[in-house]
């Protein structure tokens, strides 16, 4: 049975996504809601900021641990950039790591060496 979410002030910047697991019922029962709010959010902020669509790029939002990791061509050089964020700056060297090691498989899976490039 979903259990009530705890009362939290900030869960519409920052979702406690692992912990939420038990309470999917709640969240979708609310989904619409929130959903329309973070919409609202979106579209003020691309009215105060510079912002870009993501396109031709990858953003992974995952669990294990929590965060997001955006995966783009680099616009100056060879590649790819990889951007990670979670809720820790241990956890957002875990999710760098693995979308770097990831990066690294598929290149040699389409045959694409990896170019050393100078810092």
């Amino acid at each position: 049975m979903p259990q009530a979410r705890r009362e939290k002030q900030d869960h519409l910047i920052y979702a406690d996504v692992v912990d939420s697991k038990t309470k999917a019922g709640v969240w979708m029962g609310e989904r619409a809601a929130f959903q329309e709010k973070q919409g609202r959010i979106i579209e003020a902020l691309k009215e105060q900021t510079d912002w870009v669509e993501l396109k031709d790029a990858v953003m992974v939002i995952g669990t294990d641990p929590a965060g997001i990791t955006v995966i783009a061509p680099n616009p100056t050089l060879p590649g790819v950039i990889v951007l990670a964020d979670g809720g820790s700056p241990a956890a957002s060297a875990k999710l760098q790591s693995a979308a770097e090691e990831k990066v690294r498989a598929v290149m040699a899976e389409l045959g694409i060496a990896e170019e050393e490039t100078a810092a």
